[in-house]
């Protein structure tokens, strides 16, 4: 895969939800080396079943799905927050090392900008360096301390950036 192929767009289809549910299973067994997991798929259905601010995704050259990033209303990351949320931003394996999470990452802050948010709120695993890495990058910074995930318990920490648009 090139990474100048990618389209990188808006979307609301549910047809398209259901790729990237599909997408972030497969992305987080990956990313942590396991089978793909019912649990986190039932975790993302419940982000994508959230108010949703926008849906950014990346397609190939077929139209598929190779990444995405879903920003939800505030105070859907489970603590009260002005802030709009990215839930969730995956990028398929093999599209990968092309910078397609930055690209995706850049629409999305500026997606909650646009949709009248000041900030922008995501949860990091403190062990992802290649995410921390990302949204450093972007201008993101950390904020508060780490709380266990809820799903595997791995230290996490909320990240803040200005949106801009």
């Amino acid at each position: 895969m090139i990474g100048s192929s990618f389209v990188v767009r808006t979307a609301d289809a549910e047809s398209t939800a259901v790729a990237c549910v599909d997408l972030w299973v497969a992305a987080v067994a990956d990313r942590d080396g396991t089978p793909a997991s019912a649990a986190v798929r039932e975790r993302a259905q419940a982000k994508f079943a959230a108010e949703r601010v926008a849906l950014v995704v990346a397609d190939d050259d077929d139209g598929a799905p190779v990444g995405f990033a879903l920003v939800t209303a505030p105070g859907t990351g489970g603590a009260p927050s002005d802030a709009a949320y990215l839930s969730l931003l995956a990028v398929a394996p093999g599209a990968q090392g092309h910078g397609l999470g930055r690209r995706l990452l850049a629409a999305a802050v500026s997606a909650a900008a646009e949709a009248g948010y000041a900030h922008c709120e995501l949860h990091a695993l403190d062990d992802n360096a290649p995410a921390l890495a990302l949204y450093a990058g972007a201008g993101f910074r950390p904020v508060g301390d780490p709380f266990p995930h809820a799903l595997s318990g791995r230290p996490t920490r909320v990240w803040r950036a200005a949106a801009t648009g």
